[in-house]
């Protein structure tokens, strides 16, 4: 996909929206972050996860979901155990000042990744430098 590397997403998946007689639909590229890869590096050229997000943001950019996926839209949603970990990544992304309105983030217990969660298409997710977003409207 994205210059330098492979991505492949946790999950994909769409929802369809049903708007006064009209459809539309959101496309989303899953990633269940466990904590093991640290949010940045001073080596770029290591993993990191603000990599992993600079490489999504290229794909939108270039449209390459389009391209490799066939999705006209992509939005990622970031799953993780730590409430300080999505701080700190949101906090980062704004302070990077790009165009993150697409990365959205939330942290869940640990147990709960186990089991299907309703909930999370029904509350916020958090985004670097735009208002939250419901993913259920």
């Amino acid at each position: 996909m994205p210059s330098g590397g492979h991505l492949a997403p946790d999950g994909l998946f769409g929802i369809e929206y049903s708007h006064n007689a009209s459809k539309t639909y959101r496309f989303f590229a899953l990633e269940a972050d466990r904590g093991t890869m640290p949010v940045a590096r001073s080596d770029e050229r290591q993993t990191s996860m603000l990599g992993k997000f600079a490489a999504y943001r290229d794909v939108i950019e270039r449209r390459l979901h389009k391209a490799h996926w066939g999705l006209p839209n992509l939005l990622v949603l970031t799953v993780t155990t730590n409430h300080a970990r999505v701080a700190d990544i949101v906090s980062r992304l704004t302070q990077q000042n790009t165009n993150s309105a697409a990365l959205l983030f939330k942290a869940v217990n640990a147990r709960d990744l186990k089991s299907p969660m309703a909930g999370l298409l029904h509350e916020p997710w958090q985004r670097a430098g735009s208002p939250s977003l419901r993913i259920d409207e």
